[in-house]
């Protein structure tokens, strides 16, 4: 028992090595490195927008507050408005058709950018914008992390990780040297599919952790206060590194076997993005047939669509599932274990043929 350990940690120490240094592997380090790239933009918006913010609340004569901008009314004069709120920090005026005015005035309070507009010289009506509260950053890191990182990124990188562990060798015409070892096949197996699946862990829950650090970093002390200290943070930080790893295995092992049973990967591969893709459009009994659907239910944030979203969003943000999480777990582990089984079937039964590659 003791040799068979022996035996699968070398088979193990060597395929890790393989995944992670190898040269095959740069476009797997950019594809995790990719979400990176929409939170550093989002970040660069809002650092915008609180520096113009800061600048605007710099010009006005005195403090405002939100509640400055309740005693307004429609059709009072700019003079009026100044006379309440002081100078704006920008105006700017513009004719419109049939010769209306329209003017503006821009104020900044401590949270929110206002826009004040006149009409021919009397108050149409006034528009806010809000500052991003920790609650607007999660959900864009959730929109982010479920519509791009885990349908895309880890589903593509997991591809190119698991289907070359023996599609790979066959390729290369070096798997024989492994089955010529004494060493048990499920032995080469479990080392391949462990070291893949570690690799991938390593990989793509290290970039959700930069990401996350991005996000806190930009949210400033105050915001990352809250939201670690009341709004559960590190228990959201968790549960997205653990359904990022349960993704690595569902669709580590499925990749897996693809590698080894199918000649052409391809029609597979598409088969499970296209039936991945149209999970919530399934009835209930065949959204059960599908790894997205348990890994949605772990989500910690669930994407709320408001009024006026586009239909195909809004069914897709509600697609969760209404398990218990342990259910969600197992789901992902029954899957993977029935996967794996048939791939130690197919290992044991392999026979190789180079020519035919």
């Amino acid at each position: 028992m003791k040799g068979r350990w022996r035996q699968l940690a070398v088979v193990f120490r060597m395929e890790l090595r393989k995944t992670l240094w190898s040269h095959r592997s740069w476009w797997i380090y950019l594809l995790a490195l990719a979400p990176l790239g929409l939170i550093a933009v989002y970040g660069a918006q809002v650092h915008f927008l609180a520096q113009q913010r800061a600048a605007w609340m710099a010009h006005g004569e005195h403090p405002i507050t939100d509640a400055d901008f309740s005693n307004l009314a429609t059709g009072m004069t700019p003079a009026q408005v100044l006379q309440r709120l002081g100078p704006p920090a920008e105006q700017s005026g513009r004719m419109r058709r049939h010769h209306h005015e329209l003017q503006y005035f821009r104020y900044a309070t401590s949270d929110a950018m206002y826009n004040v507009a006149f009409l021919d010289g009397k108050l149409n009506g006034w528009s806010r914008r809000l500052a991003p509260s920790f609650a607007d950053s999660g959900r864009v890191f959730g929109s982010i992390y479920e519509f791009f990182t885990l349908r895309l990124v880890v589903f593509f990188g997991c591809l190119g990780i698991f289907l070359r562990l023996f599609r790979g060798e066959l390729m290369d015409r070096s798997l024989h040297f492994y089955f010529l070892a004494p060493v048990r096949r499920e032995i080469v197996l479990a080392g391949k599919f462990l070291a893949g699946l570690l690799a991938a862990v390593i990989i793509f829950s290290g970039s959700v952790t930069l990401q996350l650090l991005i996000l806190g970093w930009q949210m400033g002390p105050l915001m990352r206060s809250q939201l670690l200290g009341v709004e559960h943070g590190w228990a959201q930080f968790g549960a997205y590194i653990g359904v990022t790893a349960l993704a690595c295995l569902g669709y580590g092992a499925f990749f897996l076997v693809v590698g080894l049973f199918a000649r052409n990967p391809i029609i597979p591969v598409v088969a499970l993005l296209v039936w991945e893709g149209i999970n919530p459009f399934l009835p209930s009994l065949l959204k059960h047939i599908s790894i997205i659907y348990y890994l949605i239910g772990l989500l910690p944030l669930r994407l709320a669509s408001g009024p006026g979203t586009n239909a195909l969003f809004q069914l897709l943000a509600t697609s969760g599932n209404a398990l218990a999480p342990a259910w969600d777990v197992l789901g992902v582990f029954i899957a993977a274990a029935l996967l794996l089984w048939l791939a130690s079937w197919r290992v044991r039964h392999l026979e190789i043929d180079y020519a035919s590659e």
